[in-house]
């Protein structure tokens, strides 16, 4: 099943506008004899979780900050997590990541105005012997106020996606492919992507790997152009979306 675009797509994709002010034209769906090759279905890959929002009296951790020298951080394990569970959950590079972020130059805790006083690791899915998705509680003091600002976190690591935009006869097409998406409790139509396997990944390679796992078409190497190479270095070049469900 391939998705129609058209012209609106493309004066979209070369446009310097920000995606998010744009509203996709409708869409029309149309079959090719190709459909077994571009749209199937792929199974999701197995993980085990555990997720609690209990905090166990056996697990801790103190960790110290240099934006908060003599105010020392309290990371506790929910009941229910392993000690094995809770110490690849800290020494993460998802969490460490974490931690980084709130003391850079516009994170939460670099101009003073707010404090991390403890962190409760609620969840841990593991993908194989990595971490595919950390979840956990920040508590963090406006001290202005006093209040406790939203800290509810929910970290992954690095993935890419793959935009696929075939020309015939004039029109263009997106190749998508159908997942389940259990969060949604619906079966979606999406591009093919996937997570890297650590921090260090190589963005193109797994794009080349998805692509071949989801739809069947094999890529090559050297014909990918990883577009993040094109982000301003300000931005680490990397890409943060903050994706929105409509309904």
């Amino acid at each position: 099943m391939w998705t129609e675009i058209g012209k609106s797509m493309t004066h979209l994709l070369r446009s310097p506008m920000p995606l998010s002010a744009f509203a996709l034209p409708k869409r029309l769906v149309v079959s090719f004899p190709l459909a077994q090759l571009l749209h199937r279905h792929t199974p999701p890959k197995p993980f085990c979780s555990r997720m609690s929002a209990t905090p166990s009296t056996s697990l801790t951790h103190t960790i110290s900050l240099p934006t908060q020298l003599g105010q020392p951080v309290q990371v506790l394990a929910a009941s229910g997590l392993s000690d094995s569970e809770f110490r690849a959950a800290i020494e993460s590079s998802l969490f460490r990541q974490w931690l980084k972020n709130l003391e850079c130059e516009n994170g939460i805790l670099a101009n003073g105005y707010m404090t991390l006083t403890q962190v409760l690791i609620q969840g841990v899915d593991m993908f194989g012997k990595r971490i595919g998705f950390l979840k956990f509680k920040a508590d963090i003091i406006d001290k202005g106020t006093g209040k406790k600002v939203p800290g509810i976190v929910f970290a992954r690591g690095p993935a890419v996606t793959v935009l696929i935009l075939l020309e015939s006869e004039g029109t263009t097409y997106a190749v998508l492919t159908e997942q389940v998406r259990v969060p949604t409790g619906r079966v979606v139509l999406e591009l093919p992507a996937g997570m890297l396997d650590d921090d260090k990944g190589d963005f193109v390679g797994t794009a080349v790997r998805e692509v071949e796992e989801e739809i069947g078409i094999r890529l090559k190497l050297e014909d990918m152009v990883d577009l993040t190479a094109f982000l301003d270095p300000s931005t680490g070049f990397k890409v943060f979306p903050s994706p929105v469900w409509r309904l």
